[in-house]
């Protein structure tokens, strides 16, 4: 069975936009490595990501997350076991300030977060139209 959790968090003021980029690539690249699963946004200052995989890897990123200090005001939205994988690959975004909404795009993600029970579903949902719109 696989495990996903799921926060959003705000960035340091001091992070530059190429050490944003880096971190959304770095954290594509590791993580597909590791088997973990998932996406990470980056909209307006704020960080939204869901991680999924082996309990034990997606429990121990997430304490390497906590302690990171490129980010802070960490609020997790959800921890729990899934039944189904729900992303294919682990993905990361960089949604710009003068990015317009793209309904592709949202739906794309959506379909990602169908293997969460109903009421989650409408909360992520929810969070990532903030991150889009």
């Amino acid at each position: 069975m696989r495990y996903a959790i799921s926060y959003v968090s705000t960035a340091s003021k001091d992070l530059q936009e190429n050490e944003i980029q880096r971190i959304l690539y770095s954290s594509e690249d590791q993580n597909n490595k590791d088997n973990i699963t998932g996406l990470l946004l980056f909209s307006e200052g704020n960080f939204f990501q869901v991680i999924e995989g082996r309990k034990e890897d997606v429990t121990e990123l997430y304490r390497k997350i906590e302690n990171d200090r490129r980010h802070h005001n960490i609020i997790k939205l959800f921890q729990k076991p899934i039944h189904n994988e729900s992303f294919d690959g682990y993905k990361s975004d960089f949604i710009s300030e003068d990015a317009k909404y793209n309904s592709a795009r949202l739906n794309n993600y959506e379909k990602y977060i169908e293997v969460l029970d109903e009421p989650l579903q409408r909360a992520v949902s929810n969070i990532l139209k903030a991150f889009i719109i």
